[in-house]
């Protein structure tokens, strides 16, 4: 699992929260004095049997271009006789982020569902070495999102899973890689599911804060440059949109202030225009994130209806 470790300078314990793929966390306190340790809380899992939940197994393969890329394979125990699995490709935010084997609700629950989902550290993820995260910067970013379909070609060879009947899925950047390879590479996923994308680079780069404007102008360039003006004018996914063939899910929080509503509302606009099935969850009382319980089961809920809709067919 995850250890996160808290300790004040002038205090003789240690708190551990520890996280993994069948606890939300155990929080213990160890006397660095004596290393005495005890438990400190424990989850509750409102009846849930922790053996049942599915640890996953780290995965490597090579891209087209020669890069490595990793993931964490979660492949559920039962599934329809003599079918594999539809799977489900998740990407994580940031993206200068990590997937990794700590607490996944979503993920446990589609599990349940009998469908596989691969945690994906795509090019941009932190964790693998300076090189690693600045693969996507600038230019760099279509590669990344190539990446995506060259997951889903060796996850189709490697054999335990339906290679041909899976979809993607993610949040903020995860979004907008949702959004993009859903409309450059039509024909390669059943589904997609995107939670707060963007959908115009150009927009999202000019009206960000001046704290992410500094480290933006690193991994996107300046957008007050001509120059990245074009580049992302002519490749944000608003301008692919038209390609997208699949159903597609979206959520959006209406007080999102990192990417605003409108991102997905101009998405949804132009696909049921083009009569391509969408649901779209648009949260009037939530932001960036969906935080509210009963917010939160609505959206576990219709997505993994919406996945069963069009996976498992």
């Amino acid at each position: 699992g995850v250890y996160k470790l808290s300790c004040h300078k002038s205090s003789e314990n240690l708190s551990v929260l520890v996280s993994s793929s069948n606890t939300p966390g155990t929080i213990y306190l160890v006397n660095l004095d004596n290393r005495k340790t005890k438990t400190l809380l424990k989850p509750q899992l409102a009846g849930i049997n922790p053996q049942e939940l599915i640890e996953p197994e780290v995965i490597n393969f090579r891209a087209k271009d020669g890069v490595q890329i990793q993931g964490l394979l979660y492949l559920p125990k039962f599934t329809d006789t003599g079918l594999k699995p539809p799977i489900v490709i998740d990407i994580h935010g940031g993206p200068t982020s990590q997937a990794k084997p700590d607490w996944q609700p979503l993920t446990q629950y589609l599990l349940g569902k009998g469908i596989a989902v691969l945690d994906i550290n795509v090019r941009g993820s932190t964790g693998f070495g300076k090189s690693y995260t600045r693969l996507e910067n600038k230019e760099k970013r279509l590669d990344s999102v190539r990446y995506l379909v060259d997951a889903i070609n060796w996850l189709d060879k490697d054999g335990r899973v339906d290679g041909k009947n899976g979809a993607v899925i993610g949040g903020s950047y995860g979004g907008y890689m949702v959004n993009a390879v859903m409309g450059l590479y039509p024909d390669s996923f059943k589904a997609g599911a995107s939670f707060v994308g963007v959908a115009d680079w150009v927009r999202a780069l000019e009206t960000a804060s001046p704290g992410l404007k500094a480290s933006d102008r690193i991994e996107y360039g300046d957008i007050t440059e001509e120059k990245w003006q074009s580049f992302y004018a002519a490749n944000s996914p608003i301008n692919t949109v038209n390609k997208i063939k699949a159903p597609m899910f979206f959520e959006h929080g209406v007080n999102d202030p990192r990417d605003p509503v409108t991102e997905s509302d101009s998405m949804v606009k132009v696909l049921r225009k083009n009569e391509v099935p969408v649901t779209y969850l648009r949260f009037e009382d939530e932001g960036h994130e969906v935080t509210k319980v009963t917010n939160r089961i609505l959206f576990y809920r219709e997505l993994a209806n919406f996945l069963e809709r069009h996976l498992k067919n």
